[in-house]
């Protein structure tokens, strides 16, 4: 993200709620109330950055690493607990759950604290409507992640102001839905047709994640209508070649079709992305990265669903040249039943220093919402099979067979979202919405010879700090 990231006390969420555990005695010196701080308009810009800010938080790595470990397309190596989430064997006390909570919420919070308090400052009004539009965006999109990996949670609609407020219970699906999309629509009034920063929103976003919200609430009517939107609007374009979409050099000319993305920059001050630091060889050539952690692969059965000419398969080779000029293949103990994934490589970057953005909407992806839902309402129509083809031929693969029946086409649709949209906290989302979750058991290799993934897998569980520290909300059943 291109804009200096704000980290205030103002916007921590659940902190209060956190510190009441533990037995502490301070003496207040000094305080800063909203009311002193919400009195300019750069106080709402300063304000709306730090609601910005946890989008970054969540992906600079556990908003990837939580659904992606979990899904049938990447696996991590063994180390620090991740492969928790491939064998499922994670309980409620896990540290990656327990972070994506509590970004989503700091996010909510912080955006809670713009529409609560920018109203009344004295600005430009044309301004403060964008900057209260970019908040029920954001607030829409914190939620929208968490209903879709914890199912019900607790709805804040104000911020945190005491411990007291802190207190909340959970809410249902269908409540939590009707909260993002009155979010989204609210946001799509009033926000620009184009960012005002990169990184920010514009309605294009809010249009797009409301269709994809309404898709996953079972709303096929409305995701057609809002995807067609965005297509329709011709604001945006799929970039001719998909191997540029993830390139840091070309991120600029990828915004055609990124419509929304958690941005990164290696620049002081900034967050920069460790993405390709996991991805990359240990021991990869500086075409890949200066350094790498080699921690994520492909599955081999993954690489083996593509098509040989689909050119989205260049995104993930069997064999590389590693620093000394030796080549690594299967046949070698570091890559044996692995495959790299290439998608972002990024040769200036240094482990964790990384500048690849990582989209959380594209155009790619409204195409196939529009295909999918339009066939789920109507069934394969002509406008279904216009929007997956037109996705299937940037890729250079053939049309998708004509006069399939309504399951198979939309079983064709999920197959590409596979493709198009591998590694980028999506697969797994497809899976649990769809109810085809539990067939990751199948998905194996020598690293992971079993996945005992069951029903409760579904939604991922609270954490459990935030139980003990909040009296009203209970754990997910299933995780009792």
């Amino acid at each position: 993200m291109k804009f200096t990231r704000i980290c205030s006390f103002l916007g921590l969420t659940f902190l209060l709620a956190q510190l009441s555990a533990c037995q502490l005695t301070e003496t207040p010196y000094s305080f800063v109330s909203p009311q002193q701080f919400y009195t300019s308009a750069s106080d709402a810009e300063a304000a709306l950055t730090a609601a910005y800010t946890p989008v970054t938080d969540l992906y600079g790595r556990v908003g990837t690493q939580l659904p992606d470990y979990s899904a049938d397309q990447s696996f991590p190596r063994a180390v620090v607990g991740r492969d928790q989430l491939t064998v499922f064997s994670y309980d409620a006390t896990m540290d990656l759950i327990g972070g994506y909570w509590q970004h989503c919420f700091n996010g909510i919070n912080r955006a809670n604290q713009v529409l609560d308090n920018v109203p009344k400052i004295a600005m430009d009004d044309t301004r403060k409507k964008q900057i209260l539009a970019e908040a029920y965006f954001l607030r829409g999109l914190y939620y929208f992640h968490l209903v879709k990996t914890f199912g019900e949670v607790p709805i804040k609609q104000t911020s945190t102001k005491d411990i007291a407020s802190t207190e909340a219970a959970k809410s249902k699906v269908e409540e939590v839905y009707a909260l993002i999309f009155k979010d989204f629509e609210q946001a799509i009034k009033d926000l620009p047709a184009t960012p005002k920063d990169r990184g920010r929103a514009a309605i294009g976003a809010a249009q797009g994640l409301l269709a994809k919200a309404y898709l996953y609430a079972g709303n096929w009517a409305k995701a057609v209508e809002n995807a067609q939107a965005v297509i329709q609007s011709n604001r945006y374009s799929l970039m001719p070649n998909v191997l540029d979409l993830y390139n840091p050099l070309k991120e600029d000319a990828a915004r055609t079709e990124q419509i929304f993305a958690a941005e990164f920059s290696a620049l002081s001050g900034l967050n920069s992305s460790d993405l390709v630091g996991f991805y990359a060889p240990a021991n990869s050539p500086p075409v890949f990265s200066k350094a790498a952690f080699g921690s994520a692969f492909g599955y081999m059965s993954f690489y083996n669903s593509f098509n040989p000419v689909d050119k989205r398969r260049q995104l993930l080779d069997t064999a590389y040249v590693n620093s000394a000029g030796k080549l690594i293949g299967q046949a070698d103990v570091t890559l044996k039943d692995r495959v790299i994934i290439k998608k972002f490589l990024d040769p200036n970057s240094n482990g964790a220093n990384g500048e690849n953005n990582f989209p959380i909407l594209r155009l790619a992806d409204v195409y196939l919402i529009a295909a999918e839902a339009e066939a789920r309402q109507n069934g394969p129509t002509a406008i279904a099979y216009a929007a997956i083809n037109t996705v299937r031929r940037r890729a250079g693969i053939p049309d998708l067979t004509p006069g399939l029946s309504k399951d198979a086409f939309i079983e064709a649709v999920l197959q590409e979202r596979s493709w198009e949209l591998f590694v980028e906290a999506d697969r797994w989302y497809d899976l649990t919405r769809t109810g085809k979750f539990k067939m990751v058991a199948n998905v194996l290799n020598s690293y992971y010879p079993s996945r005992p993934v069951q029903d409760k897998h579904r939604f991922f569980p609270i954490p459990n700090v935030e139980v003990l520290t909040n009296s009203k909300l209970e754990q997910n059943p299933a995780w009792k």
